[in-house]
């Protein structure tokens, strides 16, 4: 029996800082800079990739390099990082090469050098096919520019790409959330991901919000929102595999499956976290002291995560899937069944109609799919 916290990591994850702009709405570790300091970072970036050779488990089957906008590198600085991981990581091993793009800052130049590198899924932050939602939420692109960046992937020979959207601005209508859906589905991606607006602390958003010149859309126009993009995707060939996210059949997304089955994972770059042998860890945010840091040393994160803690966020992961958590599996990782570690919590769920179990999976019923988190909480 595999250890529930002895699951060697199969994913790796690279983030690329860098922005052309930051976006109002984002909080992830990213800032605007320039070449030098783009150069210090991945020279950094190659030296702890080199570290992962040094590790029994150092073949990955998934690989992501997000952001950030990774895109925004200029061939040269693309190059030099697409060649750090070959150099370090047997592409032959390699099943899922992703890369997060922004609409406007790919080239034909860049992505056929990612297909030269083995790159073979793209991930494209479009967010909304509205230009007055693209300029609400601080993007740099346009409509226009989404639609010709598919385009040129598509001309470049990519046969699997994710689109992301965002739903949920305020005084954004039902209609123009359901026009969005159309003009997305039209480019006909393999994978969606939808994604409801959220306002976190420190954000321009947020600022704006706390000082009343925006408001919150009401909550039921975000969930019927919500419902129509469940309704039209499913309707139109999208598997409905996780909670904000559709694929065509073949094209779900292993590397993020890997975290929603709650396995193990390596991250490299600044503020990146990985889960390995029951260890997370986070690695030094700020960008600066990352770059002039070793690898010994970047780590400013550290917990090991107790065996029933792993186990509810196990559950609490995996209920994001649709198809649930498998008893089965879990027994075999953990050594005890469901029902005996959260026997309470899931038949009051049951009985309130928001988990079921299918056969011998326990999974979200419709109902507790519109109030997930409230679900998940309970196995806190």
């Amino acid at each position: 029996m595999i250890s529930g916290n002895n699951i060697p990591p199969k994913a790796l994850y690279l983030h690329i800082p860098f922005c052309e702009k930051k976006c109002y709405y984002c909080d992830f570790n990213s800032i605007v800079s320039d070449s030098k300091t783009i150069e210090h970072y991945l020279e950094a970036v190659d030296v702890e990739l080199r570290t992962l050779t040094l590790m029994p488990w150092y073949t990955f089957t998934t690989v992501y390099i997000g952001g950030g906008t990774p895109s925004l590198l200029s061939e040269y600085y693309l190059e030099k990082l697409l060649r750090s991981v070959v150099s370090y990581i047997p592409v032959s091993g390699i099943k899922e090469f992703t890369f997060e793009a922004n609409p406007g800052s790919l080239t034909m130049g860049k992505a056929r050098l990612l297909k030269e590198y083995q790159v073979n899924r793209v991930s494209l932050g479009v967010q909304s096919f509205q230009d007055k939602q693209l300029t609400f939420l601080g993007r740099v692109h346009s409509c226009d520019d989404a639609r010709k960046t598919f385009s040129l992937l598509r001309e470049a020979g990519f046969t699997n790409i994710a689109v992301d959207l965002l739903f949920g601005c305020p005084d954004q209508s039902l209609d123009e959330w359901k026009s969005d859906l159309t003009n997305l589905v039209e480019l006909n991606p393999e994978h969606i991901s939808t994604y409801s607006l959220t306002y976190e602390e420190g954000t321009p958003l947020t600022v704006d919000l706390k000082g009343g010149m925006i408001n919150k859309l009401d909550e039921e126009i975000e969930l019927e929102m919500y419902k129509a993009a469940i309704r039209y995707l499913s309707s139109n060939g999208y598997d409905h595999y996780e909670i904000s996210n559709f694929a065509k059949n073949g094209y779900e997304c292993s590397h993020n499956r890997v975290y929603w089955e709650n396995t193990g994972y390596a991250g490299i770059g600044a503020g990146a976290f990985s889960f390995i042998d029951g260890i997370r860890t986070m690695n030094e945010r700020d960008i600066f002291c990352y770059s002039k840091g070793s690898p010994a040393d970047i780590k400013s994160f550290r917990e090991s995560l107790p065996p029933d803690r792993l186990a509810s966020e196990t559950v609490i992961m995996s209920l994001r899937l649709r198809q649930g958590i498998s008893n089965t599996d879990f027994i075999e990782r953990f050594g005890y069944t469901l029902d005996d570690r959260f026997g309470d919590t899931i038949h009051k769920l049951i009985h309130d109609g928001f988990i079921n179990y299918d056969n011998e999976r326990l999974k979200l019923t419709e109902k507790g799919l519109f109030v997930a988190d409230s679900v998940m909480a309970e196995f806190l």
